[in-house]
């Protein structure tokens, strides 16, 4: 039988994995939404493979709004919670927007997994894709390229939720567990033409 500190250690390092990203804090450090008024810095280019084993390319989505994010399958602790915001928002919003769910488990997360994990959710490939990329691509794209935590490992990578315009430009960050920032992406989407 485990002593009860062993089991708070537990705990405490389940909660650490798949942590929240300490970037784009706001003003003292708190976290909250980040909206990139005078900012606003483009969405990278990018190829992956979707759910369906299909080549999808961001520049696809050029012209329509959409909502990137990082995920692995495998995880159990905030990806499941984040997947639940996606699916909830794509309901509420009914193709006003599209997104963009990214692995950083690239390795275990197959096509097939892919599709075995979108379907929980209701994700459909052309509304809300669910791709995969090569580990180091991956990191540059979430790094370099939006400008979030760099997910060395799988667990590390970034729970927010990442407003892009039309025009291929980043305009915020939402935290994905507040439902304060949950709102305002709300807004945001509401706000698209």
């Amino acid at each position: 039988m485990l002593h009860p500190r062993s089991w708070l250690l537990i705990l405490l390092l389940s909660l650490s994995a798949c942590s929240m990203d300490d970037e784009h804090m706001g003003e003292g450090g708190s976290r909250g939404a980040v909206i990139l008024d005078e900012e606003i810095q483009p969405a990278p280019e990018f190829t992956a493979i979707d759910q369906e084993g299909t080549t999808f390319s961001s520049q696809q989505l050029k012209g329509t709004p959409w909502i990137a994010s990082f995920f692995f399958t495998s995880c159990e602790t905030v990806c499941p919670a984040l997947n639940t915001v996606v699916s909830g928002l794509r309901t509420e919003f009914d193709g006003k927007v599209k997104y963009v769910s990214i692995s950083t488990d690239p390795d275990n997360d197959t096509p097939e997994a892919l599709r075995a994990y979108a379907q929980t959710y209701g994700a459909r490939a052309g509304e809300w894709w669910m791709v995969r990329m090569p580990m180091e691509e991956m990191r540059k794209v979430a790094s370099d390229g939006f400008g979030v935590i760099d997910p060395q490992e799988p667990a590390m990578h970034s729970t927010r939720l990442i407003a892009v315009n039309a025009r291929m430009e980043i305009e915020g960050y939402f935290d994905s567990s507040d439902t304060g920032d949950v709102n305002e992406l709300r807004q945001w989407i509401s706000s698209q033409p």
